[in-house]
């Protein structure tokens, strides 16, 4: 490995590329290094004089670094990551505060007799002040994640538009809706939660299937139409991480702010695990569309040349 090969990966390193747009900058930086090296030789400059010249009046890697992430993502992938990485941390901070807040110690069935345990004045705080929809906080994270492999503006404006599907899962979690047969249901995030698999759903999935599709056909980036199953999957087992969490700590430390959740069954968790494998299922169906589109395309763009 010579000094420009050493140089290219310092380069490079932290800019968030794909592999092949790594490889495209590489050969381009080394086209016009290699094009220096010949010139510095020329003027009378030994082989590794050459070198040193070239790299030098190349740029240092950070100006370098700093011109491909401009031109490559408009502005620094580590802010989305950092927002994505906030919104993680105020997911947190709303599913405790909406545990702890009015917290009660249950000890008989007449609600009169309850001991209300006192709130702390950040508590109350975050609750009147501080967005407390969970699901909006998951949505919201993923979409922060994802704009690191966005590289143009549709890629933008489709992470943006990339939550419709799970519209429902953004309302309050205090909404209750009447199902086909008359009881009452409780909408609080995404698709099955902590649900079995049933029909209904499948109509879901197979929605989620033609946005993902769509959204291929608008940006042509493949990873961006997964957008929207890596919302719904976070919705899927966010709840159900914090629910066992919860009743976890309820039942080895038995301080009261952390009671209120039944334990974890198994059955739980093969509704998870269910609900999670379909969302695979169908990301992969997606995946291959895009693939099954871009070959028609290509087949197309041949027949026209």
């Amino acid at each position: 490995m010579n000094n420009i090969d050493v140089y290219l990966r310092h380069v490079i390193k932290g800019t968030y590329l794909r592999k092949r747009e790594r490889e495209a900058w590489i050969e381009e930086m080394q086209s016009h290094l290699k094009d220096s090296v010949k010139y510095y030789r020329v003027t009378g400059l030994s082989d590794e004089q050459a070198h040193q010249r070239a790299i030098t009046s190349f740029g240092t890697p950070k100006e370098l670094r700093q011109q491909i992430v401009r031109e490559t993502f408009m502005m620094p992938p580590r802010w989305f990551m950092v927002a994505a990485v906030l919104c993680l941390l105020s997911l947190g901070v709303a599913l405790f505060t909406n545990m702890r807040f009015d917290d009660v110690v249950v000890s008989t069935g007449n609600p009169y007799h309850w001991e209300f345990i006192h709130n702390y004045k950040v508590v109350t705080w975050l609750h009147h002040y501080f967005p407390l929809n969970p699901a909006r906080w998951a949505a919201l994270g993923i979409m922060c994640f994802m704009m690191i492999f966005t590289r143009k503006q549709t890629d933008r404006l489709a992470v943006l538009v990339s939550w419709i599907p799970c519209c429902v899962a953004l309302l309050p979690s205090n909404i209750s809706l009447t199902s086909i047969i008359g009881s009452q249901r409780v909408i609080f995030s995404a698709f099955p939660i902590i649900q079995s698999v049933n029909i209904a759903s499948i109509y879901e999935f197979v929605m989620l299937i033609l946005f993902g599709a769509l959204l291929y056909l608008w940006t042509d980036n493949r990873v961006i139409s997964l957008t929207p199953w890596l919302i719904s999957m976070t919705l899927t087992t966010y709840a159900f991480v914090w629910r066992t969490v919860q009743s976890t700590l309820w039942k080895w430390t038995q301080n009261p702010i952390f009671w209120g959740q039944a334990p974890v069954s198994w059955g739980d968790i093969w509704n998870t695990f269910s609900s999670l494998l379909v969302h695979f299922i169908g990301a992969v169906l997606v995946l291959h569309i895009c693939r099954h589109i871009s070959a028609k395309f290509i087949r197309r763009v041949k027949v026209v040349v």
